[in-house]
């Protein structure tokens, strides 16, 4: 007998609980007769034991009229109203509960600590007949159902979110771990949900009172559980072929679905606030199941790589998921570098490896667009990767598994929308001082030809309005700026007169110099629109001076928009172009260094180019170092600690400043 089943049936007809009270509303007179039925087929455990006598007494509603005297005495049928002594107990019953439900419920501590009792009271008492009529089912769902409603019922403290922490103390958390280990999955799924609403940001509650509440299903061990259900309700074995039990597609199977993606969502909402996300693949606790290790991890990599068509919601939800946890966590991106598992059926599973296994399919065509969930899934797929390989160890697994190598078959022969991915992701990969292997991989791999197809590409002839396309349109287009990012953080990476640096050098020496008329090219047309932007932003920043207040008072509120509006001015520029031309101009003075004797020819035609268009070498100079002053960190005090990751970005930092000073010299 399938026990979920039956309880199904019997929840589904137990009134479920509204977090609005009642309002008491007036009776029709043509709902009296229906009264006493209605009570008989009461459940509620607070009847009134007299009524409930006469209702038992087995006496039928003739009988009891029967018996009322015919006269017109004091009590009789005239002064009585013509209702038995049944019939006036009910409607007694009925004014007390209207009433109560009329008067306004107060919501404080002693509601939280009475709500919290009576789960626990409800939890044992299901648990106890569980135990004793295992083999009869019909003896515990009525307590299956009292125990689901008293769950659901506590959705109502999304209204009341400064309940949070006293919900806290006063151990309801402790309520919800035994209901997520509840053999029922509906229970589990309807507590499950339960607090994805709590913490929802929907429900806008104050940063304080979520995070005690946060803080606490950590302590309570809810977070494990809620790991555990993934299993438990996993919805991708009949996809990978490892049913451990008979089930029949159908309320199961959606119950299971709906269980995953609700788990999911309550893990992506504990991402909200700041160090939640560290926790979510690293346990330190002494009870962990596997120090260092929550199970959430393998679970998610498993995930992404069981093949489904179409694919799955909670397959796309699976590589978001993981998505936000490591673009929000640098622990938790090494985790995800370092961490290797092994599955019975999907084999080995390696974080950088999966991801590339989860990509391999759509090298050669981008997901259908009508697919919505597929083509969410490739574009978490390829954030996931792009976050990773910017991690000095996340460049060694994407070298070890010739990640190179296929992103390049993407830009080559792959769909618009993965070409355009390919690129920038490349651009992360190379883009530090760290990326020497992948420099010299991308050269090897006959990366140059492709790049340079790219620039030289007619996408780009109208150069003037790219940044403003990319925008528009998304990913539809490979970016400028990434196949410039590519170029130079290759100049700087391959090492000094290296064959793959003599490669490189030759692109821009053949056919004439074309390569680096079309950079100059590119140079003249963003200079235009910084100059344009220029013109706009100081008319702004005129008209916004006029209005600096004569009344100190409200100098203050002045000065902070004015630095709001500084800070968004700086953005615009950079996105209006002055990005790109860095680029561009770093570009140029690592070719000038490199053509430093001006044997082949480079450094002569960038001094020509640069003549023609009335700008000479102070020119590039003055953007290098307003580049250089922009990344350069300022000094750390004595007392000033820094996480590994600001440790990482500092040194970066300052390794390309240094690289900058080197190459303003050359500009002479």
């Amino acid at each position: 007998m399938n026990i979920d089943s039956l309880f199904k049936r019997t929840a589904d007809s137990t009134s479920s609980h509204s977090s609005n009270v009642p309002v008491a509303k007036k009776r029709r007179l043509d709902e009296l007769s229906n009264l006493v039925d209605k009570y008989k087929n009461s459940t509620d455990d607070d009847l009134p034991s007299t009524v409930q006598d006469k209702l038992d007494d087995g006496q039928d509603d003739s009988a009891a009229v029967s018996d009322l005297p015919d006269d017109d005495d004091e009590g009789g049928r005239f002064f009585g109203g013509g209702l038995t002594e049944n019939q006036k107990d009910v409607l007694d019953y009925v004014d007390t509960v209207e009433q109560d439900l009329a008067e306004e419920e107060k919501f404080d501590s002693a509601w939280v600590r009475k709500q919290v009792t009576k789960l626990d009271r409800l939890i044992k008492k299901n648990a106890q007949l569980r135990a004793r009529y295992s083999d009869t089912p019909q003896k515990f769902l009525e307590s299956e159902a009292e125990l689901d409603s008293a769950v659901k019922s506590l959705s109502i403290l999304t209204e009341h979110t400064d309940l949070y922490p006293i919900f806290v103390e006063q151990k309801g958390l402790d309520a919800f771990e035994a209901l997520l280990a509840h053999e029922n999955s509906d229970i589990v799924v309807d507590a499950i949900q339960v607090l994805d609403e709590l913490i929802d940001e929907d429900t806008q509650a104050e940063e304080t009172d979520l995070r005690a509440l946060i803080d606490g299903m950590f302590e309570a061990g809810l977070v494990d559980s809620l790991i555990t259900n993934l299993s438990r309700l996993d919805d991708s074995r009949r996809a990978r072929g490892i049913e451990d039990q008979e089930t029949t597609e159908g309320e199961e199977v959606e119950a299971e679905r709906a269980g995953v993606f609700q788990i999911l969502s309550v893990i992506e909402s504990l991402t909200a606030l700041t160090g939640t996300a560290d926790k979510l693949l690293i346990n330190t606790s002494p009870a962990a199941r596997q120090q260092g290790d929550t199970g959430l991890l393998p679970w998610l990599l498993q995930r992404i790589l069981v093949k489904e068509k179409p694919l799955s919601q909670n397959k796309q939800y699976a590589a978001e998921v993981l998505s936000i946890i490591l673009q929000n966590s640098h622990v938790s991106r090494i985790q995800f570098i370092n961490q290797v598992y092994n599955d019975s059926v999907l084999g080995e599973l390696a974080g950088v490896d999966v991801l590339l296994r989860a990509l391999s399919p759509y090298r050669r065509f981008d997901p259908p667009a009508e697919q919505v969930e597929e083509t969410e899934f490739f574009e978490n797929i390829f954030d996931a990767l792009a976050v990773i390989v910017q991690e000095p160890l996340g460049k060694d697994k994407f070298l070890e598994n010739e990640g190179v190598d296929l992103l390049l078959l993407f830009v080559k022969s792959g769909g618009k929308h993965g070409k355009s991915r390919a690129i920038k992701t490349l651009d992360y990969a190379l883009a530090s001082g760290a990326s020497g292997p992948l420099a010299l991989d991308f050269v090897n791999n006959d990366g140059l030809p492709i790049l340079f197809k790219l620039l030289m590409s007619s996408r780009f002839t109208d150069a003037k309005n790219h940044g403003a396309r990319e925008r528009r349109s998304g990913d539809a287009h490979v970016s400028l700026d990434a196949v410039l990012g590519i170029i130079s953080s290759l100049l700087r990476n391959l090492g000094e007169s290296s064959k793959q640096k003599m490669k490189l050098l030759a692109r821009f020496v053949e056919k004439n110099y074309e390569k680096l008329g079309r950079l100059m090219l590119f140079r003249t047309i963003t200079v235009e629109r910084v100059d344009r932007v220029d013109i706009v932003i100081n008319a702004e920043r005129d008209a916004f001076v006029k209005t600096k207040p004569s009344n100190p008072e409200l100098l203050e509120d002045w000065e902070a928009d004015r630095e709001a509006n500084e800070a968004e001015w700086y953005l615009r520029r950079m996105d209006d172009g002055v990005f790109r031309l860095q680029l561009i101009d770093t570009i140029l003075a690592w070719l000038v260094a490199e053509d430093d004797d001006g044997d082949l020819g480079i450094k002569t035609h960038i001094v020509e180019f640069l003549k023609k268009k009335g700008t000479s070498f102070a020119d590039l100079k003055a953007t290098l170092t307003a580049f250089k002053q922009d990344i350069t960190p300022g000094e750390v005090g004595d007392d000033e600690e820094m996480t590994e990751e600001e440790a990482e970005q500092r040194a970066e930092a300052l390794d390309q400043s240094e690289m900058l000073t080197v190459l303003i010299d050359f500009l002479q």
